[in-house]
């Protein structure tokens, strides 16, 4: 899990004290049964050696969960080793719960262990591991019981329910440690993704511009350079005059996308188009039906789409005829609108069109939109947008 710096102080509180149960687990033991008065060899020698088990492998089980990408807590990374590893150590906390009867008073230190072998097995999400950790205390309890009724010695079953608590407050705070990086690794995805979006956006409304504006000055320079070879020098000089023009529209423009206040409707674009298409020359019907409302999506999406038709016509089509239609459609049970714009140019002029970027960005901004857009090419060309009957705005 990667750790940011500002959570740096909360990592470190969290480490030390998952450092601090864990030597506890084995130091507290050791010392309760050096304090006692006698002490069998053999059993200090068995209450360290899995006291040391559950100290080592319930630091080794929680440290899976924090960085399962260590090279240390790889081999234990596989749900099957993690669940052995839980299970041995949960094992080792018992074997130490029920040799400390027998040294008297030592028997609440047990707790430590206890506790720090129901964290180790708590793994997986926050309920999921609060269920492993009572399902392991219940399994703890019940052995327990059946021990001091086959032995006769009684262990104080409040310990258990003290190492639950002390557990359960381990695990919550790992919890929230977690969740608190998780929301964080959120926000900052969040935030990348706003930044892909607006570049996106960005480079759409780049494209709309420069492409038609572009494509626009390309054809008045060729027409200012045949009226130059020509001779006619008044034509070429009210052209020039067209071409400085447009170039200002563009910069204007431009700066209007970079404040985000350049607004695109289809009136506005549909005018343009027959402006542009026959200063080059090519003739444009336009079949509008009367539409009451008009969303403002359905007017936005409907300008692009015409100012990128208009532009692949100029950049790519050697037609001489254009239709630019707008009607009233239901597709699919839902009522929507119909842009449909179609060229006669011919068919090798429109291959490389189907695989443009203005193309692209516009089935997707149609996808968003909850429509579609289609372009299909064979002798002429035919672009096709269907945007559904929401939202509002009139027209």
């Amino acid at each position: 899990m990667q750790k940011r710096d500002r959570f740096r102080g909360i990592a470190a509180y969290v480490h030390a004290s998952h450092a601090a149960l864990a030597l506890a687990s084995f130091a507290a033991p050791v010392v309760a049964l050096a304090l006692e008065a006698s002490v069998v060899p053999g059993l200090a020698f068995l209450v360290a050696l899995f006291a040391g088990i559950v100290a080592v492998g319930g630091a080794l089980a929680v440290a899976v969960d924090f960085a399962p990408w260590h090279r240390l807590t790889r081999p234990f990374a596989a749900p099957r080793r993690r669940a052995l590893l839980s299970i041995a150590v949960v094992v080792a906390a018992l074997v130490v719960v029920l040799l400390l009867p027998s040294s008297g008073g030592a028997v609440g230190v047990a707790v430590i262990p206890l506790a720090w072998a129901l964290r180790a097995v708590a793994d997986g999400s926050f309920w999921s591991g609060i269920a492993r950790m009572f399902a392991a205390a219940l399994g703890c309890g019940l052995v327990t019981a059946l021990t001091s009724a086959w032995t006769g010695e009684a262990w104080n079953s409040l310990g258990l329910a003290v190492a639950v608590l002390l557990a359960f407050g381990l695990l919550g705070q790992d919890s929230i440690y977690t969740l608190a990086i998780e929301l964080d690794d959120l926000r900052a995805l969040e935030a990348d993704r706003a930044v892909a979006t607006e570049r996106k956006r960005l480079a759409g409304d780049l494209h709309d511009i420069q492409g038609q504006h572009l494509g626009l000055i390309t054809v008045e320079a060729e027409l200012v350079t045949k009226l130059i070879a020509s001779g006619d020098t008044a034509g070429a000089a009210a052209h020039a005059r067209r071409l400085q023009a447009i170039a200002g529209d563009a910069l204007d423009e431009l700066h209007r996308v970079v404040h985000d206040t350049r607004a695109v409707t289809l009136d506005q674009e549909l005018t343009n188009a027959a402006r542009v298409l026959e200063a080059a020359g090519i003739t444009v019907a336009r079949n509008i039906d009367r539409i009451d409302f008009l969303p403002e999506t359905a007017d936005r999406l409907f300008g692009l789409t015409v100012r990128e038709a208009i532009t692949n016509i100029l950049k790519h089509s050697r037609t001489r005829d254009c239709t630019i239609q707008v009607r009233c459609e239901a597709r699919a049970g839902n009522d929507g609108i119909v842009l449909t714009v179609t060229d006669s140019g011919p068919a090798a002029a429109h291959a490389v069109r189907t695989r443009g970027t203005g193309l692209t960005m516009l089935r997707e901004r149609y996808r968003d939109a909850g429509g579609e857009c289609t372009f299909v090419s064979g002798p002429g060309a035919e672009l096709t947008a269907w945007v559904p009957m929401t939202g509002g705005g009139s027209r």
